[in-house]
C-alpha cells in the first residue's frame, strides 16, 4: 500500500477538492470500509465484497455516473482476482440493465496516481454513459483524466 492514499493535486475544483484536502489531512483511505463515511449517495448492491452506487462528484455531461468499490484496499490491477472482476463484471451489467444504459464506458486507473491522475488510490471503476445533445442527437463529451 503507497503512502498517498489521495492525492490532491488531481481533485477537481470546489467541493470535492475541499473534501479531498480534509480526507488527507487523516492519513486514511476514504473507499476503506472502515472510512466510507465522505460518501453520502446510497448502495444499490453488493456482490462478494463489492459494491455499486453513483458517483459523488459526478464528471461534467454525463448522464450516470456510477462507481464499483471493493470493500479491501487493492491498488493495482494485479491484486485483483477472477472473484473480484466476476462481481465487478455481474454489477456492471446489473447497472446497465437496471439504468438502462445504451452506451457508455467502463472505467479503472490502477497504480501510482502521480500517474493515473486519479484523486483516490484505492482502485474503484466508473461506469458513465454521457448526456446527449438534444439539437445535434450526439453524445456529449465526458472527460475522464488519466495522467
Amino acid at each position: 500500500m503507497r503512502e498517498k492514499l489521495v492525492n490532491i493535486k488531481n481533485a477537481r475544483k470546489g467541493e470535492y477538492k475541499k473534501v479531498i484536502k480534509e480526507i488527507a489531512k487523516t492519513g486514511r483511505c476514504p473507499f476503506c470500509k472502515e472510512n466510507f463515511k465522505y460518501h453520502k449517495k446510497p448502495i444499490f448492491k453488493r456482490r462478494n465484497g463489492w459494491f455499486l452506487t453513483d458517483n459523488g462528484w459526478p464528471y461534467k455531461n454525463a448522464e450516470n455516473h456510477l462507481i464499483i468499490l471493493g470493500d479491501k484496499h487493492k491498488e493495482d490491477f494485479s491484486e485483483l482476482t477472477k472473484k473480484d472482476l466476476e462481481s465487478v463484471s455481474f454489477l456492471a451489467n446489473w447497472a446497465i440493465k437496471n439504468w438502462k444504459i445504451k452506451g457508455g464506458a467502463l472505467t479503472i486507473r490502477f497504480g501510482d496516481t502521480n500517474y493515473t491522475g486519479a484523486s483516490v488510490a484505492h482502485l474503484h471503476f466508473h461506469i458513465i454513459s454521457p448526456k446527449i445533445d438534444k439539437k445535434t442527437k450526439k453524445a456529449k463529451v465526458v472527460n475522464f483524466p488519466i495522467g
